[in-house]
């Protein structure tokens, strides 16, 4: 009976003390082509993380798998230290490499039209707290009804 309790008190307290880290919101905020050649088109991808917990996260890298329109296009790859303030976002560019020139002119269309739906698996590694952190958002991006309106004087050129 003493081993039992002593054993069920150990495993509340390792269960009490392990803190599961709340996931960044991420979502897509832009993306633009920059290179293209006849084997590999090259897009960026702006993502947006939002911190909504009261506490610091650091994050030190990561994998995000983008797919536009229930495609699969591919994973961008970063190893730049985020620092998320509490109840803070920031933003990170993540370059995704097509691999041949047919999946690119599928693709930036689609992109051109300034509107689709995306969906972003993301694998995040923390170091504030310490740990792997898992998300998937979904969302639409739909930039038509944001254009820049253009200067006085000027025209807009399409």
């Amino acid at each position: 009976m003493k081993k039992l309790l002593c054993l069920t008190a150990t495993v509340t307290l390792l269960l009490t003390g392990c803190a599961t880290i709340q996931p960044p919101e991420v979502s897509l905020v832009n993306v633009q082509f920059t290179d293209a050649t006849a084997f590999e088109t090259t897009a960026r991808f702006t993502i947006r993380l939002a911190n909504e917990t009261p506490d610091t996260l650091v994050l030190n890298g990561g994998t995000h798998k983008i797919y536009l329109n229930g495609l699969y296009i591919g994973q961008g790859l970063s190893n730049e230290e985020v620092s998320l303030p509490r109840l803070a976002t920031g933003t990170q560019t993540v370059t995704v490499h097509l691999s041949n020139l047919r999946m690119a002119t599928r693709i930036k269309p689609l992109i051109e039209s300034k509107s689709f739906d995306y969906r972003i698996k993301s694998t995040l590694h923390a170091t504030r707290p310490s740990g792997t952190i898992r998300s998937t958002s979904e969302g639409r991006l739909d930039l038509k009804d944001f254009q820049p309106t253009p200067p006085a004087g000027t025209s807009r050129q399409f």
